[in-house]
């Protein structure tokens, strides 16, 4: 998160993506907290694009609920499968549900739940400890959480039938110079490596020239930098299942609104010392449906696709929407042309 971000956005945002949703309304109110979700349009006024940059929409919707607690997502991670995700949210709190999908493309959302999470033992440091701004599987059934505010990574490990949200969580030491990024400029991406290395990648900590700071662990934490694109920084990040990384960012300007950059950044460049630069994938913006977009994910979809899940933070504001959006990753388009967007 940004503040000086946020504080631009909660007055401009009178002025973009007011009630874009389409018509057409799911609820899920089951064993844990009521759910509705709205069908989300790509582009409010042209229904015909389903397409932007190398991203072809496979659907999307506005999640709404009556909880006030519920809101604030800024990671997300779906299954293999794509039916169940769990993210987490500003205040500490894991969110999981069973999602929907008609002829492949996603409609809808079940069997929302809730719960907060747990602090390790003995951390009673004062302030906000709750801050969670990524997620990362461990390809063990738990997950790494990356915080900022207090920055820091734990690990809430999932032994069956024990879930992660109901763990206590052990400290992953992080980089020696954690401590150092900004309080509301910490990690925002941290993503599990094919090769079993995790990817942690800051939102504002200033690196060299045009770059933010990077780390990459195997064991101990090595720094590498992610070069910087204008005014967009880092949201999140995920590994591919090809074990390429995308990365999603953000930008945001009176003039020009909220956007969303979503870069492609090879397996092959993520090495100790190295700078990250990501292939620009798609930018998401105005008219698009588009908002504070803070959590991405990926599968494989059941036909060998390519699919990646975007999740946005509304920061608990009415100004703002949770949208969860999907979308299918196009190979290059032949040198020459160029894909709408």
């Amino acid at each position: 998160m940004n503040s000086r971000f946020f504080n631009a956005l909660a007055i401009a945002f009178l002025t973009i993506t007011v009630a874009c949703a389409a018509p057409g309304k799911t609820s899920a109110e089951p064993s844990g907290i009521p759910l509705e979700a709205t069908a989300l349009p790509l582009n409010p006024s042209d229904s015909l694009q389903a397409q932007v940059g190398r991203l072809r929409y496979r659907g999307g919707i506005v999640l709404t609920s009556g909880d006030i607690l519920f809101g604030g997502l800024s990671s997300i991670d779906v299954a293999p499968d794509g039916r169940r995700m769990i993210a987490m949210s500003d205040n500490g709190r894991w969110v999981s549900a069973t999602l929907q999908y008609t002829n492949g493309d996603l409609t809808g959302i079940a069997d929302a739940v809730m719960k907060p999470i747990k602090r390790l033992p003995g951390y009673d440091r004062p302030g906000n400890w709750r801050d969670a701004e990524s997620i990362s599987s461990d390809g063990s059934g738990g997950y790494f959480v990356a915080f900022e505010r207090q920055h820091r990574i734990w690990h809430y490990r999932g032994h069956p039938p024990e879930s992660p949200m109901d763990a206590v969580p052990i400290e992953l030491k992080g980089p020696d110079d954690i401590a150092k990024q900004p309080a509301n400029g910490g990690i925002e991406g941290i993503a599990r490596l094919c090769d079993r290395r995790l990817l942690a990648v800051s939102e504002s900590a200033p690196g060299d020239p045009g770059t933010t700071k990077a780390w990459v662990f195997d064991g101990k934490w090595k720094a590498v930098g992610y070069a910087t694109t204008g005014r967009f920084h880092p949201t999140d990040a995920t590994t591919l299942p090809d074990c390429n990384v995308v990365v999603l960012e953000r930008s945001f300007s009176v003039p020009e609104g909220v956007r969303s950059r979503v870069a492609l950044v090879p397996a092959k460049t993520i090495r100790p010392g190295a700078v990250l630069r990501g292939e620009e994938l798609a930018v998401i913006a105005q008219p698009l449906s588009v908002d504070n977009m803070e959590g991405i994910s990926a599968r494989r979809g059941e036909n060998g696709e390519m699919l990646i899940y975007l999740v946005s933070d509304d920061n608990f504001s009415g100004f703002q929407r949770t949208l969860l959006m999907m979308f299918e990753l196009l190979p290059p388009p032949p040198e020459g042309k160029a894909s709408r967007g």
